[in-house]
């Protein structure tokens, strides 16, 4: 259950508006994703990011998806450093070594829209993950991430700081690989129970009402959203996790004043239930402008004023 309490703590984690910060303060997103087949999905989670009120968001996918998103928008930073099996001029080593490097400049990182299910790919994406364990950097991870994790739970099993978005298949392929019967009936306690299997990580269960949890707690967001489910709406939630999350972290560096009550533990499920209710009321009023029409392109101009009516100070 969702209190008062809990959406008066997520508006202590936004930052105030300050003439007195720095670029960058008020946080620095990556999106590694893009793959040749698929670079409005990296676009989507990125761009999300910066309309919420991320300072800087950063892309790493490959050479070809580079040039389509930064076609898309000049407000990205955009590195092309992944590379798909067939192509021989770079090693993962050396792929993953590149991508290290951005790591101390970050606040979080999401991890596989886009990505494709090439080998090479997800073996980057891999070794990525480990690099960013090791500077105990926030992980939000959907689409071809969870495929990833799927197939080696292990490189995500016990580590606090990541989140898992499934959607309703991704969820139940995820249910089978922890053995955990999944059943319908039980729905609002699987989130529960899958965060358990995975030692506490965040599991964001999407569907006609999502589910929070950490294994101890759960969230439900039920608010209203659009009557149209298009393509990329979940791209968006990830970007909107990931700014919250780099908002946790600016919070835990006093970036500035306030009595310290939220502990860090909090915060990927603070994060999560206010992406999930901002991205649903995305939805709703880009469904109520072009009904049937309505792309996940119309929700992107939805966030600002959404984000102003549930949770602006």
């Amino acid at each position: 259950m969702v209190t008062m309490a809990v959406i008066d703590k997520i508006r202590q984690l936004i930052p105030p508006l300050s003439s007195g910060y720095h670029k960058g303060q008020a946080g620095r997103v990556c999106v590694v994703g893009g793959s040749d087949e698929y670079t409005g999905a990296p676009y989507f989670s990125s761009f999300s990011a910066l309309k919420l009120g991320a300072d800087m968001a950063f892309v790493v996918c490959q050479p070809t998806a580079a040039v389509a998103i930064k076609s898309y928008t000049p407000d990205l930073m955009v590195h092309p450093y992944l590379r798909r099996s067939d192509d021989t001029d770079k090693t993962s080593e050396e792929i993953i070594n590149n991508v290290a490097k951005l790591l101390p400049r970050l606040h979080v990182m999401v991890i596989g829209p886009g990505l494709s299910r090439d080998n090479m790919m997800l073996e980057c994406a891999k070794g990525i993950i480990a690099k960013a364990k090791e500077k105990d950097l926030p992980l939000v991870i959907d689409a071809d991430g969870l495929y990833l994790i799927q197939n080696h739970p292990e490189i995500i099993k016990g580590y606090p700081n990541a989140i898992l978005t499934p959607n309703v298949a991704e969820f139940k392929r995820l249910c089978e690989e922890m053995k955990i019967n999944f059943e319908d009936n039980h729905k609002d306690k699987m989130a529960g129970l899958l965060s358990q299997a995975f030692d506490g990580v965040t599991i964001v269960q999407k569907g006609q009402y999502d589910l929070i949890s950490n294994g101890n707690e759960v969230f439900k967001v039920d608010n209203e959203g659009g009557l149209k489910r298009c393509g990329g709406q979940g791209d968006i939630l990830t970007g909107l996790i990931a700014t919250f999350m780099a908002w946790g972290s600016a919070y835990h560096n006093k970036l500035w004043q306030h009595d310290n009550l939220i502990s860090p533990s909090e915060v990927p499920m603070l994060a999560s239930y206010a992406a999930c209710t901002l991205t649903r009321e995305c939805s709703r009023s880009a469904f109520k402008k072009f009904g049937r029409s309505v792309q996940t392109s119309d929700m992107i101009n939805e966030i600002g004023p959404s984000f102003k009516k549930l949770y602006e100070r």
